[in-house]
């Protein structure tokens, strides 16, 4: 095994040390202008990001406002219905009363005339039976005397002719 190494000088593999290392640093300046360039678009990138983060922050402020008005709204609104409810309440325990008391005097005062109302109807029932039997008796006078009419014409006819 060792003898297939290689030897080399000294001052070859200095050059060789010397390129090498003269390599890495072109690279690692290649490199450092790259990072540079990258690193200058993320700051650009960052830059965006604070820009949308701040109309975030004003939007987030603007919604805050939004929902602080339309509270106080929602709750002024809230506050009229309760006097809303109120009022209603009110008028239904004062008209509840009237409506319990007319509809009380609704049943004494149906009560009071149900028996005069079939007084009224039996008159009427009575009524129309007297005008049937006069309509009758008068239509009976009228067709005897329409007979003692016609015998009469007929006789005078008859010993007349």
């Amino acid at each position: 095994m060792g003898d297939d190494k290689v030897k080399e000088s000294t001052a070859e593999v200095f050059a060789t040390v010397t390129e090498v290392n003269a390599l890495f640093h072109s690279l690692e300046d290649m490199l450092v202008t790259r990072f540079e360039a990258i690193d200058g678009k993320f700051g650009v990138v960052v830059e965006k990001f604070a820009a949308i983060d701040g109309r975030f922050g004003a939007l987030e402020k603007n919604l805050a406002e939004m929902d602080a008005k339309f509270e106080r709204r929602f709750e002024a609104i809230d506050g009229r219905f309760r006097v809303l409810e109120k009022n209603l309440a009110e008028m239904d325990a004062r008209n509840g009363v009237q409506f319990a008391t007319l509809e009380q005097m609704i049943v004494e005062l149906d009560t009071k005339t149900e028996g005069r109302f079939d007084l009224v109807e039996q008159q009427f029932k009575s009524q129309e039976l007297r005008i049937e039997h006069f309509v009758t008796s008068a239509n009976n006078k009228l067709m005897v005397l329409l007979l003692v009419i016609a015998g009469s014409v007929i006789a005078g006819l008859l010993y007349g002719g």
